[in-house]
């Protein structure tokens, strides 16, 4: 009798070792096939943000190509109007997490076009200096100052964001890629 209960016990301690084994090794798979995670995942990362309001503070201060603009076009926003615009630091917060999912976008299409490196790098060091903005904006606060270093460092993080979207979406164009409809709709 006790033997039966040792063999019971012991089967279902290897079952489970076996599929802890079973579990790690298919997730070991998928990420060596799918190392940023799938289309539907990357998407799913992105947090809503108010697209309209970004490409209208973007579009006054750049044109289409990401050039800075030096016309009359030009609209100037007060600090007040971008603040809320933007949604605050909250909404800073969100585009840095973003820029993360758009520097994984296009890491994602360099499996298969290994010319995306370039354009991935680029990115990349858009997010970085994304993140350097905003930890500007966020020292500004501690000190008191934020409302004076908002309007410039805030402006600077929706242009380089908002060219960033335009770089992705026109990546995946050139290339034809499946989901750039659900990417138009995303960014």
């Amino acid at each position: 009798m006790r033997a039966t209960y040792f063999f019971l016990v012991l089967s279902v301690f290897l079952l489970a070792l076996l599929a802890i084994v079973v579990h790690y090794y298919r997730r070991r798979i998928r990420t060596e096939k799918y190392p940023y995670g799938s289309w539907e995942k990357l998407l799913g990362r992105f947090s809503a943000v108010n697209r309209e309001n970004l490409a209208l503070i973007a579009l006054s201060l750049v044109d289409e190509f990401g050039q800075r603009r030096e016309d009359e076009n030009d609209a100037d926003f007060d600090e007040a109007e971008i603040w809320s615009m933007i949604g605050g630091i909250k909404g800073l917060e969100t585009l840095e997490r973003n820029c993360a999912v758009l520097v994984d976008l296009v890491f994602y299409v360099q499996q298969w076009y290994p010319e995306a490196l370039a354009i991935a790098e680029q990115l990349r060091l858009n997010a970085r200096e994304i993140e350097w903005h905003i930890g500007r904006l966020k020292s500004a606060a501690k000190t008191g100052r934020a409302e004076k270093a908002f309007a410039e460092h805030a402006e600077e993080v929706v242009v380089i964001y908002y060219v960033m979207t335009r770089r992705v979406l026109a990546l995946y164009e050139e290339w034809s890629l499946p989901g750039l409809l659900e990417l138009q709709r995303t960014l």
